[in-house]
């Protein structure tokens, strides 16, 4: 994956190295923080009138008591009655029905139903499932036994056998109960998979995979669509061992004859799109190649198009574009040169309806700037002029996205005389007198440029314009911990005065 920006210190190859790995390490955290704001478990809750709510109840030992008995009831309307009401207080356990659940009969009875030939009685259970697994690491372990019923519940080969057989007399495929419970069964793996490492490789062990793909290309429901992607996403999050099965399965294709059939609806769109953002993440060059013969992208670019003002429904999207753009130059231009990708991003950036779109967009932004070849496209369509308001006028983390391409387009595409200098340079001044190291050493990497790139110290005069400038670069060789800032920061204040015009040369 290319860096984000270009390299603007000229030390020794250790010193890039070691630079470049920090660059990763914040880039991760970036990215770690995103996935937490759109990715997790999903509970399924009981919507109605009278539902409590985890401050309104306190689940003890008789009501332990007495929903053991419900559950092993010989009267069905009990049974069910009993399910409905632990699948809600599972919404938020309490400790009495976490012990319940760990050490007490409530897994056994529920794989009891499972096995059994109550559709009724099987969608509430695997109801009851759902929300275990979506609570933490120790209750949703407790379900893994499930796994092997799970899997079968959504297996095409067990939609072959006789509906009389597997889902009681009468219901066929089409049933909706059937396609409840098929939906409902694709819901707990995708929790299960949300966990981590271990219950991804658990799931594939126990066969999940193949399942999932083959139910994700072939439903004609937008409700399981949209399940089986949640779950598939979650699947195709590293680490893990199988990614390249992912791939072997052809869920790129299938999804993108998928997008074609559910153009129109949006939440399929949304979950189809994050599976391809998780795809492009981890794919090497062959795969992010067949993601772009897919047609996938187009589809999803021209979804986005709809989309207007721009929305948080665009974030999966624009993530899978900067997955991809992250890639080679040639899959960074492949992606550029499509006629709808450009005005997107630049709409994107304008729109102040999201922060999360503006930053997702500026992120994409300094991939595809990192390269001189593509940077000419979006310095036509006017970003520099927004760039430079966002990083005069914006909060901090959103200026600090708009830097690096900012920074891209002075030194890669080589046009730092083209830039609004005259207002840029008081904008990175104020990254210098910031807490933040990284605005810190992105305003000295500007100055570094400003006051070696422009002829005449015409640089040098701009930074004497601004109050504070230099007392601020001063300031930040006095106190910063990192030794580039120091370094570069000492001898831009000896050019500033004047004492060794070449020593950054």
């Amino acid at each position: 994956m290319k860096p984000r920006f270009k390299e603007l210190y000229k030390h020794t190859p250790t010193g890039r190295e070691v630079r470049q790995r920090r660059l990763s390490h914040e880039a991760q955290l970036r990215r770690s923080h995103r996935e937490q704001l759109f990715m997790g478990k999903r509970l399924r809750y009981r919507l109605t009138e009278d539902s409590e709510t985890e401050s309104e109840y306190e689940f003890t030992p008789s009501d332990t008591a007495i929903i053991t008995r419900g559950l092993k009831s010989t009267n069905k309307g009990e049974r069910l009655d009993s399910l409905k009401n632990l699948s809600t207080k599972l919404e938020h356990p309490s400790e009495e029905l976490r012990r319940f659940v760990s050490h007490g009969d409530c897994i056994d009875l529920l794989l009891k139903f499972i096995s059994a030939t109550e559709t009724d009685e099987k969608l509430l259970s695997v109801w009851c499932l759902t929300n275990i697994a979506a609570n933490e690491s120790a209750l949703a372990e407790k379900i893994l036994p499930a796994t092997p019923h799970l899997i079968t519940l959504i297996s095409s080969d067990n939609l072959l056998v006789p509906a009389s057989v597997v889902w009681g007399q009468g219901q066929g495929k089409g049933d909706p109960k059937l396609q409840e419970l098929v939906n409902q069964a694709v819901w707990t793996l995708g929790n299960l998979a949300a966990e981590n490492e271990e219950m991804r490789e658990h799931l594939f062990a126990s066969g999940a995979l193949k399942p999932l793909v083959e139910l994700a290309d072939t439903t004609t429901s937008s409700k399981v669509l949209q399940t089986a992607c949640f779950a598939l996403s979650n699947m195709a999050r590293r680490p893990n061992s199988f990614f390249d099965e992912l791939f072997a399965l052809n869920l790129h294709t299938a999804l993108a004859s998928q997008l074609a059939k559910f153009k129109s609806d949006k939440g399929c769109v949304k979950e189809i799109s994050w599976v391809y953002a998780y795809l492009a993440a981890s794919s090497s060059e062959s795969q992010v190649n067949k993601l772009l013969a897919s047609g996938a992208i187009e589809q999803l670019l021209d979804y986005a198009g709809t989309v207007d003002p721009p929305d948080v429904s665009l974030i999966p999207i624009i993530r899978t574009l900067g997955n991809i753009v992250a890639g080679t130059d040639a899959q960074t231009h492949a992606v550029v040169r499509l006629p709808q990708f450009v005005p997107l991003i630049v709409r994107c950036i304008k729109s102040s309806n999201s922060r999360a779109v503006e930053k997702e967009s500026l992120w994409v932004l300094s991939s595809v700037t990192a390269t001189k070849p593509d940077i000419d496209a979006f310095v036509s369509a006017g970003i520099v002029d927004e760039l430079t308001k966002i990083v005069e006028t914006q909060n901090f983390d959103i200026r600090k996205e708009a830097a690096f391409s900012l920074l891209n387009i002075a030194i890669a595409g080589q046009r730092l005389e083209e830039l609004p200098n005259e207002r840029l340079v008081s904008a990175f001044v104020e990254f210098i007198k910031s807490q933040d190291q990284e605005l810190v050493r992105l305003g000295t990497q500007y100055l570094q440029i400003l006051l070696t790139q422009i002829k005449d110290r015409q640089g040098v005069e701009l930074l004497k314009n601004v109050t504070g400038g230099i007392d601020a670069l001063e300031n930040a060789v006095a106190v910063s911990e990192d030794d580039d800032v120091r370094t570069t920061g000492s001898a831009l204040i000896d050019i500033y005065y004047g004492e060794d015009s070449t020593k950054m040369e």
